[in-house]
């Protein structure tokens, strides 16, 4: 008999150096698909350690998909073949935005956490722009990738494109966004709750007059959901939807190349302040909070200044904005602006839409369209 035993040396836990030797012995076809492990017990006395760390390990066999546990049977070894794509592995794309803010960072993460575990090929093909999505979904499909996961970004997709990918049933999964014209898998945020979430924060506080703040893109599914929430609060509370605060022009330009290069962007902030005479303000994601930030130090230094020299006479909280805002991470530098924050974790939407995509690869017409929602978490920091 073998001997099992760990190696107390060894700085790894025991439970997976039990695992180690499991998934070891399992590779190199001392259990074949479909064999029954041994028992617990007998594992136990295999690698004399507790039954606690028999489970932990044989978990985390599970977790990679090389057992079933079958309660009252025992644990089986699963076949890897029947688990793979056609050929040696399967090969499948991102095709996402080249400039990689951290919100795209950890998508990235995400995906490539779930392809790496299920030894999928995994490629990057960028986007630099609207203009460029249907031809690089083109060429990325006639170069032979077997599924795609898209963040789509054209504000008006190629029709013919979208629906010869569905004819053909091409295996396709929108992320973070999506075509309301085109009926394919998608999983995106629950981007109107997080609108409406943080604009009752803002009301709780006191408000009565929040203007909404998008920045270069505002056709997209995600940032429509986030102001329709937006205005589903303030109607709610009985406060009127005024379009002259969803101001679209003051970031139009606004996207991760140009954050801090805007030159004349707090200029027009602070004329929408003081002509709108808001007090809070949604801030439809993280680069628009970050650049509302160094702008309102902008504007603050600037009065002060002006104060200081004479020309104009102290406004007290005259620039004193309440921000809520959508980002993937805290924002640093904020000063007490923001007091409230709906977090979207990017590497848990990664993870979702890579393993959905692979189902739908797997089972293609078996099953139906998917729709995945997930929550943000909502902070209130004020």
């Amino acid at each position: 008999m073998y001997d099992y035993r760990v190696d107390p040396s060894d700085p790894l836990p025991r439970y997976y150096q039990v695992y180690n030797s499991l998934q070891a012995r399992i590779r190199a076809g001392e259990f074949a698909p479909g064999d029954a492990l041994p028992s617990e017990r007998q594992l136990v006395k295999d690698y004399r350690v507790s039954r606690i760390t028999i489970v932990k390990a044989m978990d985390l066999l599970e977790r990679d998909g090389l057992i079933d546990k079958q309660h009252g049977r025992g644990s089986f070894v699963v076949d890897q073949t029947s688990q793979e794509c056609a050929g040696d592995s399967c090969r499948v794309t991102l095709c996402m935005p080249t400039v990689v803010d951290s919100y795209i960072t950890a998508l990235l993460v995400g995906v490539t956490r779930v392809a790496m575990r299920e030894g999928t090929q995994l490629q990057l093909v960028g986007i630099e722009s609207p203009e460029h999505e249907a031809a690089r979904v083109r060429s990325t499909v006639e170069g032979g990738s077997e599924g795609m996961l898209l963040i789509p970004r054209a504000p008006y997709p190629d029709g013919q494109l979208y629906r010869e990918l569905y004819e053909a049933r091409y295996p396709l999964v929108l992320m973070d966004r999506y075509y309301q014209e085109q009926d394919t898998d998608w999983i995106v945020f629950d981007d109107e709750a997080a609108g409406y979430a943080l604009t009752q924060h803002l009301i709780s506080r006191g408000h009565r007059r929040i203007a909404a703040f998008p920045s270069h893109e505002v056709r997209v599914t995600s940032v429509r959901r986030r102001i329709a929430g937006y205005r589903r609060a303030l109607q709610e509370a009985g406060l009127p939807y005024d379009e002259d605060l969803v101001c679209l022009d003051t970031y139009e330009q606004l996207s991760v190349s140009s954050l801090n290069q805007l030159q004349t962007s707090y200029q027009r902030l602070a004329d929408r302040i003081q002509e709108s005479g808001f007090t809070a303000m949604l801030a439809i994601n993280q680069i628009v909070a970050s650049q509302v930030i160094i702008d309102l130090m902008k504007i603050k230094a600037e009065h002060l200044e002006s104060v200081i020299s004479g020309d104009t006479p102290p406004a007290k909280d005259a620039f004193d904005i309440d921000m809520a805002a959508i980002s993937d991470k805290y924002l640093a530098h904020d000063h007490g602006t923001i007091v409230a924050l709906a977090i979207h974790a990017g590497e848990v939407l990664g993870e979702r839409a890579m393993e959905m995509l692979l189902q739908r690869i797997e089972q293609g017409d078996a099953l139906p369209v998917q729709h995945q929602v997930l929550p943000m978490e909502v902070v209130e920091l004020g």
